[in-house]
């Protein structure tokens, strides 16, 4: 998919980074005149708007493509401020386009991105016959990030990558999981998508070590299939299939009844742990409920989200925090992972707070296998299987 956005927000690090996440081709125009030859084509795209570029002859593209369905807006603009100008007039008819978002000149990586999907996925319209074909096409992929861990002689060594689904659309191209998981819960096929990403990234780990490279698999599960209180059973059997441990894999879990002894969600945490899978409590927030699961539950990890991280770089108390939970995971005997490093300066922290492991894009993208075995296979790695 497409993305045109105003040339007074090209430099704009939350939009590149949205394009880079989203996987979106990204181009910038200056006037409407360069957005239509932008928008010749039958290709779906997402146009970023400022307050300069509204005018009719913009407006009037983006309702032909609206009609569409081939177009979602973003307007990075304050939009009171339009409506009491002379372009109040103009307004009306740009909120008259279906798929459109309101971001604000003030947008953050967040606020754009999230307005981005809804865009996307307003112009997917994605069905159960599609996704059903998805699969016996063989249309998704796997992307594998790897994380940095501390070593114990204080350097920073990869030792397990975690497997990213994405959907390479004969129509749209790449696509990011955002975009079409919620149709996927939608329609009972996450324990489908689940079992090919394991028994994938199954496949893959044991190539890689046949390779000489010796990298454990992170795999994310929806709350959803929790439920199956024999899952770390079914999981076990796809693995040892391929020849490889349990032990090689964490599967990463979302917060969500876990709390209550009686829940199933606890009764399939502990077939997983049975079976010898390592859990980690994924998109920890340091709230009240997020402590208390992490003291009652069996997880060998805990993955800080990156708004956490990024409240506890802004705010000193969140930073002190921050580092109070990253102890108390220790002495618990948890390693603590952080999400969303970007920067050096976030690595400085994290390093600084005795984090155990990151990812993110400063360490390394989502990338293809080949990838993974060219940049590993040339190292003199010490790595090894945990």
């Amino acid at each position: 998919m497409l993305l045109f956005a105003s040339k007074a927000v090209r430099g704009s690090a939350a939009l590149n980074d949205v394009a880079r996440e989203m996987s979106l081709s990204a181009s910038y125009f200056a006037t409407p005149e360069e957005l239509a030859k932008l928008m010749e084509g039958p290709q779906r795209r997402i146009v970023v708007l400022t307050d300069r570029d509204i005018c009719d002859e913009v407006i009037g593209q983006l309702h032909s493509s609206d009609e569409e369905s081939t177009v979602g807006v973003l307007v990075a603009a304050d939009r009171p401020k339009l409506q009491s100008s002379d372009k109040a007039y103009l307004v009306q008819k740009l909120v008259s386009i279906v798929n459109l978002e309101w971001v604000g000149t003030d947008f953050n990586y967040d606020r754009l991105a999230a307005s981005a999907r809804h865009c996307r996925r307003r112009m997917l319209k994605l069905s159960s016959d599609e996704l059903h074909r998805a699969f016996e096409n063989g249309e998704f992929v796997i992307r594998y990030q790897p994380k940095v861990e501390r070593d114990p002689g204080a350097d920073w060594v990869t030792r397990e990558a975690e497997a990213l689904i994405r959907w390479q659309h004969p129509e749209h191209g790449l696509i990011g999981p955002l975009e079409f998981l919620p149709e996927v819960e939608e329609f009972d096929l996450m324990p489908m998508l689940t079992d090919f990403v394991l028994r994938k990234t199954a496949r893959q780990l044991h190539e890689w070590e046949r390779q000489g490279i010796a990298l454990n698999g992170c795999v994310n599960m929806a709350p959803s299939l929790l439920t199956d209180e024999h899952i770390g059973d079914h999981f076990a059997a796809i693995v040892h299939a391929v020849g490889v441990d349990c032990g090689r894999f964490t599967f990463e879990v979302v917060e969500a009844d876990l709390d209550n002894t009686n829940s199933p969600h606890r009764k399939a945490l502990n077939s997983l742990r049975d079976n010898g899978f390592r859990l980690s409590l994924d998109d920890f927030r340091i709230a009240a409920s997020s402590l208390t699961t992490l003291e009652r539950l069996p997880f060998d990890e805990i993955k800080i989200h990156a708004s956490a991280l990024k409240r506890a770089q802004q705010d000193t108390v969140a930073m002190h925090v921050l580092a109070a939970v990253t102890g108390l995971a220790h002495n618990l005997g948890m390693s603590v992972c952080a999400e969303g490093v970007e920067d050096q300066s976030t690595f400085d922290f994290l390093e600084m707070i005795e984090c155990d492991k990151m990812q993110g894009f400063l360490i390394s993208e989502a990338v293809v296998p080949d990838i993974i075995q060219r940049v590993y296979s040339s190292k003199d790695s010490s790595a090894e299987v945990a």
